[in-house]
């Protein structure tokens, strides 16, 4: 959503919310922009945070998962460069639609291609949550198993059981 491209695209697609995974940044240059430019095409404005490096809170996925129920559609999801948190979102929204139908299609949103999710050093947990969330559900909803169940440090000590230590920041 960079500089005077955003607002052709944002309506040609019919655009009706956009979730921002970078969390509010009214000091930077490319907020105020976003945020008017859905503003004067009467699209909403999500601002709902992820991280790259570190695992998701559980407000976080919750905050997330609420947005993928009530914002109106389509939605555009978006980060920064759109291969890291926006496939970890992706892939969330992909579960929540679909349930475990979807883990294939989520698993693929962390694909080097088409997406261009070549993790950094601190970024390669994201392409484990959805085998997590596949492993622990308990016969959850992805919904109901991050409100009820989901805990980041359940979700550290199995990356650490699959030798995945490191992955994150702590």
């Amino acid at each position: 959503m960079y500089g005077g491209h955003v607002t052709p695209l944002l309506a040609a697609h019919g655009i009706a919310t956009v979730v921002n995974l970078r969390g509010e940044n009214p000091k930077s240059t490319w907020y105020s922009p976003e945020r008017a430019a859905c503003e004067g095409l009467e699209i909403g404005y999500l601002d709902r945070p992820l991280h790259s490096r570190r695992l998701p809170k559980k407000q976080m996925l919750i905050d997330l998962l609420d947005a993928f129920e009530t914002a109106p559609r389509p939605l555009l999801i978006k980060c920064s460069g759109g291969a890291d948190r926006t496939a970890l979102a992706a892939a969330i929204y992909i579960l929540h639609r679909d349930g475990l139908d979807g883990i294939a299609d989520a698993r693929r949103q962390m694909a080097v291609f088409p997406y261009l999710h070549l993790p950094k050093r601190y970024q390669r947990w994201i392409r484990s949550f959805p085998r997590y969330f596949e492993a622990d559900h308990g016969g959850l909803t992805i919904t109901d198993w991050a409100r009820s169940r989901y805990q980041p440090e359940a979700f550290a000590d199995w990356l650490d059981q699959k030798g995945l230590d490191g992955t994150w920041r702590r």
